[in-house]
C-alpha cells in the first residue's frame, strides 16, 4: 500500500473519530452520512473505513460509499480492501467495467483466502459485460458448491449456457443439486440440457424431481413425457402423455406423440379421439391428415365442397372413409417394431386384424406369450447352462440339512416317529410354495417393465410365466427330495398325490395372492415391504416347519391353527406319515383364506397397476 502525506483531518472527521473509538457506531455512522453529503473534506482512518463501509451498504447509500471509497483512494490508500471495498461501490452504481477492473487489482494484492470471493464477484460482473470467456475461466477456478458460493451458482450456469458448454453444465448441475438441494429452476435447465443431448433416461430423472417440486410446471411433464417416448418406453409414454395431455390441452405436439404411441400399441380408437382434438392449422397438420387418413378418416379438406355444404357424401366417399389401412404401413411403427425379437413381434395383418374377438387365438396368443415368458425367466434367473437350475434344488437342500442337523441332535424325539430329513422336507418344500412364490411377484412388472413395450405382451402374461415357473419348479424340488428319501433314505409309505397336489396348490394361491398385493400396495407407501418381509420370517417360524398341530397341546394348537398356512404344510406332510396330519387340519378353512388372499391381489393390480408401471 502506497501512501501520500496526509491531509490534515476536518472536524467532522475528529468528530467522528472520537464517536468511532467510543463505540458509539449509531453517532459515527450520522456524523460520516452528514459529512459526506455535505462534500465536506470528510476522510475517515482507515482502521474504520472496512466498517463504515459496511454500515454504508446495509443502508442502500451506494452513492455516499463510492464517494468514500474515491476520497480515501485520492488519500492513497490503495491495499486490496480499499480496491475491493472501490469495486463493489462502482459494481452497485451501475459502472461495471471500471468495477471489474477494480477487482482484477484487488484480486492480484488479495491474501489467499480472499481471491475466491473477489474472482467470483468479478466474474459475475465480467459475465454481465459478456466476457464470457473470461468469466467462465474464473468461475470453473473458484467456484464451490457450498452455501456461500450459491448466490454466484446460477450466474456460473448461465455463462456455461451461453458458452454452450454442456458436460460442464451437467457436472455444475449435478453438483449443486446435491449440495444445495434441487431447485425449479436447476432442475428444468438439468432435465433440458439432457433431453437436448439425446440422454433420455436422464433427461426423464430429472424432470420427474422436477414434478416433484413443482407439479403444475408444464415444462417437466412435457420432457418428461417426451423422454419416455424418444426412449421407446411406449407404456410409460403413453400413461405420462395421457396425464400430461389432460392437464395441458394446448399442448399439440403431445397429443401427436400420443397418437403415435396409441397406433404403436393398436389402439386406434383412442388415437382417434386424440387426432380429432387438434385444431386444424397447426404445423403438426401435414401429420395429423396422415394418421387419419391410414385410420380411415378423411379431413376437412378432402370433402368436396359439395358434399360439406350439403353434409352428405357419395357411396364411394363413405366407403373410402370407411377403408382400413395396415398399421404395419406406419414408419414409426416400424421404426419401434425394428428391434423387437421375432417371438414377441405383433402379428398385424390382414388376417390376425379379422381374427379379432375369436376367443380361441385369444388363448393361443396367450400361451405363446406365457411360454415365451417362461423361457426368458428361465434363462434370467438360472442361467444360460443346465447346472443354473441346481440353485433351486440347492437353496432348499440347505435349508433341510441345517434343520435336520438340528433336529437330530436336540429334538429327535419330538417328530412322532417320522424320519427326521422327511419330517423337515415335508415342511420346507412346501413353505417354499408360498414364500418363493411371493418374492418374484412383489417386483414383476418393476423387472419387466421394457418387456411391456411390446404390445403382444401384457402385465397378466408376465404374472402368469412367473408364478407358472415357481410352481412347476417346486413341484420338481419336492419330488426329488421326497424321491431321493425313499430310495436312499427310508423307505415311507405315501398317501395321496392328489392330497398333496391341493395343499402345495393352496400355499401357491396364497404365495400368487400377496405377491400381486405387496406389489400394489408398495406404490403407497414402500415401508409395506419391510414389514412383510419380517412378518415372512415370522410365518416361516409357525407355518409347520418345525412343529405339526398334533404335537401341540390343545390350548396351544387352538390359536395355531389360524394360521391358514400351517393347514396345508401339515396337509402335505400328512401323506407321508400316517402318524401326522391328523384331525386338526383343516384344507377347507385354508383354502377360503387362500382364495380370499387371490382375490384381494387381483383387485389389488387392477386399481394399482397404473401407479405401479408409472413408477
Amino acid at each position: 500500500m502506497s501512501v501520500v502525506e496526509p491531509e490534515q483531518p476536518s472536524g467532522r472527521t475528529e468528530e467522528f473519530s472520537r464517536a468511532y473509538g467510543a463505540g458509539d457506531e449509531v453517532a459515527a455512522v450520522k456524523i460520516a452520512i452528514e459529512a459526506l453529503e455535505s462534500r465536506s473534506s470528510f476522510v475517515p482512518p482507515f482502521e474504520s473505513l472496512w466498517w463504515l463501509c459496511g454500515e454504508l451498504l446495509a443502508r442502500r447509500r451506494y452513492g455516499l460509499g463510492l464517494d468514500l471509497t474515491e476520497r480515501v483512494w485520492k488519500r492513497g490508500y490503495r491495499g486490496w480492501r480499499a480496491m475491493y471495498l472501490r469495486g463493489v461501490f462502482l459494481a452497485l452504481n451501475r459502472d461495471i467495467e471500471a468495477a471489474a477492473e477494480t477487482l482484477a487489482s484487488a484480486r492480484e494484492l488479495a491474501p489467499a483466502d480472499k481471491k475466491r470471493e473477489i474472482s467470483l464477484l468479478e466474474a459475475r460482473l465480467r459475465a454481465l459485460l459478456g466476457q464470457d470467456n473470461a468469466a467462465l475461466k474464473l468461475f470453473t477456478e473458484n467456484l464451490k458448491f457450498d452455501r456461500e458460493s450459491a448466490r454466484y451458482i446460477d450466474a456460473a450456469l448461465r455463462v456455461a449456457q451461453r458458452s454452450e458448454k454442456k458436460a460442464l453444465i451437467a457436472r455444475w448441475l449435478t453438483k449443486a443439486n446435491s449440495a444445495l438441494g434441487p431447485s425449479i429452476a436447476r432442475m428444468a435447465l438439468l432435465a433440458k440440457l439432457h433431453y437436448e443431448r439425446g440422454e433420455w433416461t436422464e433427461a426423464h430423472k430429472a424432470a420427474t424431481a422436477g414434478i416433484r417440486l413443482a407439479p403444475e410446471d408444464k415444462r417437466f411433464g412435457r420432457i418428461a413425457a417426451r423422454s419416455a417416448y424418444r426412449g421407446a418406453r411406449l407404456v410409460q409414454a403413453i400413461s405420462q402423455l395421457e396425464q400430461q395431455v389432460a392437464r395441458d390441452a394446448e399442448w399439440t405436439e403431445g397429443k401427436i406423440l400420443l397418437s403415435r404411441g396409441l397406433l404403436a400399441g393398436g389402439r386406434e380408437s383412442e388415437a382417434r379421439r386424440v387426432l380429432r382434438s387438434i385444431e386444424p392449422g397447426t404445423k403438426y397438420e401435414e401429420e395429423r391428415r396422415e394418421m387419419l387418413t391410414r385410420l380411415g378418416e378423411r379431413t376437412e379438406d378432402d370433402v368436396p365442397v359439395d358434399a360439406q355444404a350439403t353434409g352428405k357424401a357419395t357411396g364411394a366417399e363413405t366407403k373410402h372413409r370407411r377403408k382400413k389401412t395396415n398399421p404395419l404401413d406406419d414408419p414409426e411403427v416400424k421404426k419401434i417394431m425394428s428391434d423387437i425379437p421375432a417371438d414377441f413381434a405383433p402379428c398385424w395383418t390382414p388376417a390376425t386384424l379379422a381374427e379379432r374377438g375369436n376367443l380361441f387365438v385369444a388363448i393361443g396368443r396367450l400361451f405363446h406369450s406365457v411360454r415365451t415368458l417362461m423361457l426368458r425367466e428361465t434363462m434370467a434367473r438360472f442361467g444360460r447352462h443346465e447346472l443354473g437350475y441346481l440353485w433351486a434344488v440347492i437353496e432348499p437342500m440347505i435349508h433341510v440339512m441345517v434343520f435336520s442337523f438340528v433336529f437330530s441332535y436336540i429334538r429327535m424325539r419330538d417328530s412322532l416317529g417320522m424320519n427326521v430329513i422327511l419330517f423337515v422336507t415335508t415342511g420346507v418344500v412346501p413353505l417354499f410354495f408360498y414364500l418363493k412364490t411371493y418374492n418374484h411377484l412383489t417386483n414383476a412388472l418393476k423387472q419387466n417393465r421394457p418387456l411391456l413395450n411390446h404390445s403382444s405382451v401384457q402385465p397378466m402374461d408376465i404374472f402368469f410365466a412367473r408364478s407358472i415357473l415357481e410352481f412347476f419348479t417346486q413341484m420338481f424340488v419336492l419330488i426329488l427330495f421326497v424321491s431321493f428319501i425313499y430310495v436312499f433314505v427310508e423307505k415311507y409309505a405315501f398317501g395321496d398325490a392328489l392330497s398333496v397336489l391341493a395343499n402345495v396348490f393352496g400355499l401357491w394361491m396364497v404365495g400368487v395372492g400377496m405377491g400381486l398385493a405387496m406389489g400394489s400396495l408398495t406404490t403407497l407407501a414402500e415401508s409395506l415391504k419391510n414389514v412383510m418381509d419380517g412378518f415372512n420370517r415370522i410365518i416361516y417360524l409357525t407355518s409347520g416347519v418345525f412343529f405339526t398341530l398334533d404335537m401341540m397341546p390343545a390350548s396351544v394348537a387352538k390359536y395355531a391353527s389360524y394360521n391358514p398356512l400351517l393347514h396345508f404344510v401339515d396337509g402335505v406332510r400328512g401323506n407321508f406319515s400316517p402318524l401326522m396330519g391328523g384331525s386338526r387340519v383343516d384344507i377347507t378353512y385354508g383354502y377360503s383364506w387362500a382364495v380370499g388372499i387371490f382375490v384381494f391381489g387381483l383387485v389389488a393390480d387392477r386399481a394399482l397397476r397404473r401407479r405401479v408401471l408409472d413408477r
